[in-house]
Order: structure tokens, then C-alpha cells, then sequence
């Protein structure tokens, strides 16, 4: 098996324990609200008319976890097709928040934010490898959660950049540390030399802005 293969069934299988990861904590909080709902129902005939308030509110618990279990598993179906296709046609902002919805858990584990911003305000479009572009970022995630400290916040924002398509990757935090000290952990992280190899697999260029915490993944 090649180095590339390997590289990819190895992010594959991360982001597959990941999102298995969290439909155990959905199905255990529905289990949770659930079981509660049966122990006030088993207290007497007249609980549910006492405990009504409780009772509606794991209702609702159950139906936004069933929601977002819902969401998860479309979002996972998508991501699981991203190799049926060397070539595709991508919105960058909805892509972005895709990505962040499927790996938010790996940041939160951290106690770091993650979030996908539009600064434009626009669609920009672009015809590139998917899977590729997908492990691009996951390694720019990756890496700055290496190095970055609780508390502090990753926005992956679509940009234009000078005549190009770029994702911005920008990283903020009051305990964040100086860019000089980032951007020289970052080079030193075994995963920055993998994003480097993801990024020249897709014909993309890493470009930092070493005046604050942000990088940029300019894509041809």
C-alpha cells in the first residue's frame, strides 16, 4: 500500500470514529431524556400532570437530538461520496460549514470554537478534488489544534485572493500565542508536513500571514 493510500484510509478512519463517536452521545442522551420520562410516568397516574414542564422538556431534548442525528448522518453520506468523483463543482462557504459541522467535535474536545465564516457574503465556486480538499483542511484543522490552547477560536473563511480562490484559516484567543511562536510550532508539527504533501497533492499553495494567526489555502 503507497503512502498516499494509506495517508487517506488513516483520515477516513479518523473521521468515521469521530462521527460514530457522536451518534453514541445523541443515542445516549435520547436514552437518558427517555428513561426520565419513564420514571416520572411510573410515579403515579397524575406525574405527567405534576412533572409536565419536565416532561416537555425531554421531549425536546429527544426530538433536537433525533435532528441533529438526522443532520449528521446526511452530512456523513455526503462526505462518505467525496471520492466518487476525482473532479467536482464546490460551493466553498456551504463546504465550509459541512466540513466544521462534521469535525466540530474534534476542536470542542479541545474546548476550542469552530466555525465557518463568509466574509464576502457571495458564492464562490470552484472545480477541484473533493476528497483532496477535504483532507487539506482537516489537516490545517488539525495542526492548529496542535498548538493552540484552550479557549481560543478557528474561522474558515472563503476568500478571494488576489486572482484566486483561497480558504482563509484564521485563529484567534486571548491565551492564543504570538504568530512568531505559531506559525514556528506549526512548521515543526509532523501534520504541517502533511498538509504541505495534501496541499501539493491538490495543486494548492499554503500561504501565511505571519503578521497574525492565519494561513491561507490558495486553490488553482
Amino acid at each position: 500500500m503507497n503512502p498516499e493510500t494509506e495517508k487517506t484510509l488513516a483520515f477516513f478512519g479518523r473521521m468515521t470514529a469521530n462521527l460514530t463517536h457522536e451518534f453514541k452521545n445523541i443515542l445516549a442522551i435520547i436514552q437518558e431524556s427517555a428513561g426520565l420520562m419513564e420514571d416520572i410516568m411510573a410515579i403515579s397516574p397524575l406525574a405527567k400532570d405534576k412533572y409536565q414542564e419536565r416532561f416537555n422538556n425531554s421531549m425536546n431534548t429527544i426530538k433536537n437530538q433525533l435532528q441533529r442525528g438526522m443532520e449528521l448522518a446526511t452530512r456523513f453520506n455526503r462526505f462518505a461520496h467525496t471520492p466518487d468523483h476525482s473532479r467536482a463543482e464546490l460551493e466553498l462557504a456551504e463546504t465550509m460549514v459541512h466540513f466544521c459541522t462534521l469535525t466540530e467535535r474534534f476542536a470542542r474536545l479541545k474546548h476550542i470554537s469552530l466555525q465557518a465564516g463568509n466574509q464576502q457574503g457571495q458564492e464562490i465556486k470552484i472545480t477541484t478534488n473533493p476528497l483532496l480538499l477535504y483532507m487539506v483542511l482537516f489537516y490545517s484543522l488539525d495542526a492548529c489544534l496542535s498548538v493552540l490552547p484552550a479557549q481560543c477560536e478557528i474561522r474558515l473563511i472563503p476568500v478571494q485572493k488576489d486572482e484566486n480562490v483561497a480558504v482563509e484559516i484564521a485563529c484567534s484567543g486571548k491565551q492564543a500565542p504570538s504568530a512568531e511562536d505559531f506559525f514556528t510550532s506549526l512548521r515543526q508539527s509532523s501534520i504541517w508536513a502533511d498538509l504541505e504533501n495534501a496541499a501539493e497533492q491538490l495543486n494548492a499553495e499554503l500561504k501565511c500571514n505571519t503578521d497574525d494567526l492565519r494561513f491561507y489555502l490558495i486553490l488553482k
